[in-house]
């Protein structure tokens, strides 16, 4: 390994911490309360899909907010959808927000390889420069255990208009099923205004661009 590739792992974690932090931001100009109180308004007009979306958005920037999640249930379990189902591990990863804990991963890298470089120069201290050096290690994999369950929802979509699912991205071919409004699916290709997506069924289909919307809104 050349004496560069340190810096190239540490470019790399940044990037992926960035990542982690820019998918969690909503639209520019919104806060989790404003999202939620939006999203209150959509299910009080009967329109669940942008109520779902818009909750979805809100939680991104306040992950344990009771009042919330017990809007977000209950707008699924009016539009018939089964309860959300998050793992144990996005649970206790998504427990701060998520820009706090890229700062925080940005920040234990930094103690750690400040402690690491210091411990050739004062050997004196190398106890107590290993102990900072295994501190930043712990923030910063607290950090990534974050990032990694934010990862998925940068491929998240929630379904505002009810979307008919085809074989292959034409509207000339019948649906073979149809997605219902509000729920949550995951994308994995775009081809000419068509979304490939994957329900929480795990059934796999095109649809129409226009029928869903990302939870992570795209940055143009």
């Amino acid at each position: 390994m050349t004496r560069s590739a340190p810096w190239t792992v540490l470019l790399i974690v940044l990037a992926m911490l960035g990542s982690a932090s820019h998918a969690a931001q909503a639209p520019a100009g919104f806060s989790a309360p404003a999202l939620y109180n939006l999203a209150n308004a959509y299910a009080r007009a009967g329109k669940p899909g942008m109520a779902v979306l818009n909750y979805e958005r809100a939680r991104l920037l306040e992950p344990n907010d009771p009042d919330l999640d017990a809007n977000l249930s209950h707008v699924r379990e009016a539009s018939g959808l089964p309860p959300e189902s998050r793992s144990k591990f996005e649970r206790l990863a998504a427990f701060a927000s998520p820009r706090i804990l890229a700062w925080v991963g940005i920040f234990g890298l930094m103690v750690a390889g400040t402690a690491a470089l210091a411990r050739r120069s004062y050997p004196r201290h190398r106890r107590k420069l290993r102990a900072a050096t295994f501190l930043g290690l712990c923030l910063l994999g607290v950090s990534l255990a974050n990032a990694v369950a934010l990862w998925p929802i940068m491929q998240e979509a929630v379904i505002i208009h009810a979307a008919p699912v085809r074989v292959s991205p034409a509207t000339i071919e019948e649906p073979i099923f149809v997605v219902p409004e509000a729920a949550v699916v995951s994308m994995s290709a775009e081809h000419e205004g068509f979304v490939l997506v994957r329900t929480e069924a795990g059934r796999t289909g095109w649809t129409q661009r226009a029928n869903l919307a990302p939870i992570v809104p795209k940055q143009h």
